[in-house]
C-alpha cells in the first residue's frame, strides 16, 4: 500500500500536531516491517530527509522560520505548483492531506481525480463547541475566527474526501461542527516517538519535581498554575518550559521564585529528559483537542495533573492522573497536593501505560483506516 502524505510543514522542530505527525511517519520509515510505504510532499520543510519527495523552495524561509508566522500562507502559494507537478507523476493508493484549508487541500484535489483522500487530524480552530478556548477575544480576532469557521464549513461540504481523522472524541465533535459528519470520522489513538520512554526507574526526590510544558499563556493555564503553586503547602521544585513571557515579576510577587526554574523554549528532541526527571506533569489548559505534551509525559512514565475536560481526560485513567474541576487555582493546588500524597501509585500506573502511546501503533491504526477506505472504494467501483 503506497501512501502520499501532504503537509504544510515537514519539520522535526515543530511541536504539537505537526510534531506528532513527524513521529508517526518516522516510525514507519524506521521499522523493519512498515504497515505501508509512504512519501511526503511538504509545502515547507526543515530537517529534510529521504521521505521528502520534492524539496520546498523556501523563498520566504524554512519551515522552522515560518512556523506560526504570517508568511507561511504566502510560502504555501509559492510552492503550490511544485506540489501539483510532483504529486501528479506519483502512483498512490491513498493520498492523506493533514489539514483542511484553502491552499493545501485544494492543491491536492485539483490533480487527484480518483484516488481516495484522507483528511486530518491537523484540523482545528475556533468552533462553537470550544466555548472555553478563545476567551477575551479582541474584535479583530473574533471576526477572523468566525470567518475561518465559515470557510471550514464551506470546505467540508464541497470538497471530496473519503475519511477524516480526529485526535479524540472531543475533536470529533469539533469536526462535526465544521460540517464533517461523525460517521465519516475515525479517532486516531495518539502515539509519539520511541525517545519518549521511561527507560530507568525514577525515584522521587526531595522536594518533588513538578513540570509545566506549554506556552506561557492564559489559554494553556500558565498563570493559573503559578497561582496554584503559591498555595501548595509543602516544598517543591517546579520547572517551566515554553515560549512567551514567563512574567518573572508575578513569580516574585507570589513568593515562589526560589522554587521555580524557567527554562524557556526547549527543543522537542530534548524534552524526554525533562519528562523523566519530573514527578508530576501539570496540564492546566482551558481546552485541548488531544494534547501532545500529556501523551509525551505519559509515554515517559510520568503521571499527570490535568484539567477535567473532554479531549484531555480521554486517554488516561485515575491510575496515572489526577483531574481537577472546576478550573481555578485553588482546585489545581488541591489536585497537586492529592497527587503528591499518592505519588507512588500514580507513578506505577503511568509506567504501566507508558507503552500504550507508541508512534508505530498509531501508524498501524492509520493502516487500518486506509485498508477500510480502499475496501469501501473497491466495493463502490463494483
Amino acid at each position: 500500500m503506497q501512501v502520499a502524505f501532504v503537509t504544510p510543514y515537514y519539520n522535526g522542530a515543530c511541536d504539537g500536531r505537526y510534531g506528532r505527525f513527524h513521529d508517526w511517519i518516522h516510525a514507519v520509515r524506521d521499522t523493519d516491517n512498515p504497515p505501508f510505504d509512504a512519501d511526503v510532499y511538504a509545502f515547507t520543510a526543515s530537517n529534510i530527509d529521504e521521505m521528502l519527495i520534492s524539496t520546498p523552495y523556501g523563498y520566504l524561509g524554512e519551515a522552522t522560520e515560518l512556523w506560526g508566522t504570517k508568511w507561511n500562507k504566502a510560502e504555501f502559494l509559492l510552492n503550490a505548483r511544485r506540489i501539483r507537478e510532483a504529486l501528479s507523476v506519483g502512483n498512490y493508493d491513498i493520498v492523506h492531506v493533514l489539514p483542511m484549508d484553502t491552499i493545501v487541500l485544494p492543491t491536492v484535489l485539483s490533480i487527484i481525480p480518483d484516488v481516495p483522500i484522507i483528511i486530518g487530524p491537523d484540523i482545528g480552530g475556533w468552533s462553537p463547541v470550544r466555548r472555553g478556548s478563545f476567551e477575551r477575544e479582541k474584535p479583530a480576532a473574533w471576526a477572523k475566527n468566525r470567518f475561518r469557521y465559515i470557510l471550514k464549513n464551506g470546505l467540508a461540504r464541497t470538497v471530496r474526501y473519503d475519511r477524516a481523522l480526529a485526535f479524540s472524541e472531543y475533536h470529533r465533535d469539533i469536526l462535526e461542527s465544521f460540517g464533517i459528519p461523525t460517521e465519516r470520522t475515525d479517532i486516531l489513538r495518539p502515539g509519539v516517538a520511541e525517545r519518549f520512554n521511561p527507560r530507568i526507574e525514577h525515584n522521587s526526590g526531595s522536594p518533588p519535581q513538578l513540570l509545566y510544558v506549554g506556552d506561557f499563556s492564559a489559554h494553556k493555564g500558565y498563570f493559573q498554575f503559578l497561582d496554584a503553586l503559591s498555595q501548595v503547602d509543602r516544598p517543591f521544585d517546579a520547572r517551566l518550559i515554553g515560549a512567551g513571557d514567563p512574567d518573572f515579576e508575578h513569580i516574585r510577587d507570589l513568593g515562589i521564585s526560589e522554587s521555580v526554574t524557567v527554562e524557556g523554549f526547549v527543543p522537542r528532541a530534548d524534552l524526554p529528559t525533562h519528562y523523566r526527571a519530573a514527578d508530576l506533569f501539570i496540564l492546566p489548559s482551558i481546552d485541548e483537542m488531544g494534547p501532545n505534551t500529556q501523551i509525551e509525559a505519559l509515554a515517559c512514565g510520568t503521571p499527570v495533573v490535568a484539567t477535567d475536560r473532554p479531549g484531555i481526560n480521554e486517554y488516561v485513567s485515575d491510575d496515572a492522573a489526577v483531574f481537577f474541576s472546576p478550573r481555578d487555582a485553588n482546585t489545581l493546588a488541591e489536585a497537586i497536593e492529592r497527587a503528591l500524597d499518592d505519588l507512588d501509585r500514580l507513578k506505577r500506573g503511568a509506567r504501566e501505560i507508558s507503552t500504550s502511546f507508541r508512534a508505530i501503533d498509531t501508524a498501524e491504526a492509520l493502516a487500518d483506516t486506509y485498508r477500510n477506505v480502499l475496501i469501501r472504494s473497491s466495493v463502490g467501483d463494483c
